[in-house]
Formats: structure tokens, sequence, C-alpha cells
């Protein structure tokens, strides 16, 4: 610890705070060990986008008009979130990274909330009452509507009800939904930027870029593990539809193989939740995982 903290020399009296920060966590290997578990769930977004170019649409009927919705705004946002996400992280700005992670979460379950929508019969009153809300997202004017409102009406579908109880989702994600928060709102002191030294004085910047990566891994696993339940089309794998691109006939069974990048993630962070969660999945879905 002694080594970082006499690790500043007169020419850093000509950088920003920000660059100085920087500079130090770029020569902290284990900040760095921790910033690269960012980076591969930033990759994983970026393949997810790739895999979902074709999804991500709902018909509805919203202000007695027959609409399409899009929801592939979002995901390439989300990656470019997370991006920012760790560029906060590399000049040791916990608080932004946070406030950052916070519309992630937000963003990230907008997207579930229209497949959710997607998943359900359209004539049905939730399904009318939530189209009607994508509308106006998508019309630019949605207003007043809280990610608790969003989280409530996700748990409500008739597939998500049981594992949202089974697994303590909704408790799981209160907890990190007011850490979030407090440093959105600037709660206390702990909830600001601070110089990289500073973060010694508290336990040190390793456990804090540690705290905020296993919420990123596990908002984002319950996100996918919810996918798998509502619409096992957007964790599917490419082989079937390549397999019909090429007029041939796609092997028996193959349109349930998950993307092979979903599978790894799935059975690397399931324990996140609960490891008898793959079991759960494998009873519940048509997905082959």
């Amino acid at each position: 610890m002694m080594e970082e903290k006499n690790n500043l020399t007169v020419a850093d009296l000509n950088q920003t705070l920000r660059q100085i920060n920087a500079q130090c966590v770029a020569g902290n290997n284990e900040c760095q060990q921790v910033i690269n578990d960012l980076k591969e769930l930033e990759q994983f977004l970026d393949d997810f986008y790739f895999l979902n170019l074709e999804n991500g649409y709902i018909i509805g009927v919203c202000n007695h008009q027959t609409m399409l919705f899009s929801a592939m705004r979002i995901l390439p946002s989300l990656e470019l979130t997370m991006g920012n996400v760790i560029a906060c992280c590399e000049c040791g700005c916990i608080a932004d990274a946070s406030t950052l992670l916070r519309k992630y979460r937000d963003d990230l379950f907008f997207y579930l909330y229209i497949l959710v929508c997607n998943s359900l019969d359209l004539e049905s009153k939730q399904a009318k009452s939530m189209i009607e809300k994508i509308g106006k997202w998508n019309e630019n004017e949605l207003k007043d509507f809280q990610i608790g409102q969003v989280l409530k009406e996700i748990a409500m579908a008739p597939q998500l009800k049981d594992i949202v109880i089974k697994y303590h989702l909704k408790e799981s994600f209160k907890t990190i939904g007011d850490t979030l928060n407090n440093y959105v709102h600037s709660n206390g002191r702990e909830y600001y930027n601070r110089r990289y030294n500073d973060y010694f004085l508290s336990g040190g910047l390793v456990g804090e870029l540690k705290e905020l990566v296993m919420k990123a891994r596990y908002m984002t696993m319950v996100f996918i593990i919810l996918l798998f339940l509502c619409s096992p089309v957007s964790v599917m794998g490419e082989d079937y539809i390549d397999y019909l691109d090429c007029g041939e006939t796609p092997p028996e069974n193959s349109q349930y193989w998950v993307a092979p990048f979903v599978e790894h993630f799935v059975k690397d962070n399931i324990s996140l939740i609960d490891s008898n969660c793959l079991e759960y999945l494998r009873e519940n879905t048509v997905m082959q995982i």
C-alpha cells in the first residue's frame, strides 16, 4: 500500500486529478484484473446484440392503430453504457460508474419489459397496459415510469412469477437498487468520487471494483435467465437459421440449441443466483442448456 501511495511524482502536478487517478489504476494489477471482468461483460453485450439483430420487435395496438415497436435501439446503448462504466472505473470514479450502472439496469430491464410484453396474449389487460407505455416510449413521450413499475410488471408475467419468488429476485434487486440510488443521490460521504489514495483509507479500490462487477454480472445474469423463460429465441444459437439459409435441413432439435457464448456466460455466473437455478432452467424451458 505504501508503494501505491508514493507512486506520484512532481510531474503529476501538471496532470488533472482524473489523469492521476487513471495512471494509478493503470499501475495496479489487481484493479486491472477486475476491470477486465467488466470488459468481458462488454464483449458479451456486443455478441448478444449481433445475435438479436432480428429480434426485439413486437406488434401491438396503440391508440387504435396497429404498430411495430423495436427495442433494438436499446442493445447498442447497453454496450456503450458498459463501456462508459469501464472508463469511469479506469479513472477510479466509482460513484460515476455506479450511477451509470443504474442506467444500465434500467435499460436492460426495459428491453426485457418489451420482450415480456411480446410473450403475453396481446389482448390481455396486462399486455395492453404495457403496450400503451411502450407506445409512449416509442414516441419519446414516456414520463414518470419508474424501474419499480417495470420490474413489477415483468414479475407478473405468468412464466416468470415462479422463478422471481423461488430465487428471491425482487429482494436482491431492491438491495442493489438501494445501493445504486445512494450513489446517484449522494446519500452520504462514501458515495462520492475520490482520489485514488483516499480509497485505501476505507478498504481499497479493488474491493469497490469487485462489488460493482458483482452487481453488473448479477443483473445481467438475471436478465438472461428470464429471457430463457419469456423469449427463448433471444438466446438461440445461429445454427438452425444458418442451415435454413443454406437450403439444408437443420439437425434435429437444433432450434433449441443455445448460443455457445450465452451458455458459457450462464454456467460461469449461475452461482450468483443459485447453483440449482441451472437445473430449474433445464426443467422449465425448451432450450437445451
